[in-house]
């Protein structure tokens, strides 16, 4: 298998590097509590594939919610909603 720069990597790294970034972005956003997210006010400089945040949603609104928004980095180097039921 090869990463994004065409490396080889034995089977199953590539997955375990993209869960772990994945997993780091999810925990350097959690609350105060360990419950939730803190709202943000600015999108964060360098973004990657999978990170989470929580848009404030007057500072920074990137999908025009006009409240607080989950969103995640896509690989269309943009932020979708995420959809909590």
């Amino acid at each position: 298998m090869a990463d994004e720069q065409g490396l080889t990597l034995a089977d199953g790294e590539f997955a375990r590097k993209k869960t772990g970034g994945a997993v780091i972005s999810l925990l350097a956003n959690v609350g105060p509590d360990g419950r939730g997210f803190t709202a943000k006010e600015t999108a964060p400089s360098n973004p990657e594939l999978g990170d989470v945040y929580l848009a404030d949603g007057t500072n920074w609104d990137p999908n025009n919610a006009g409240s607080p928004d989950l969103v995640a980095y896509d690989s269309g180097g943009g932020w979708k909603s995420i959809v909590v039921l």
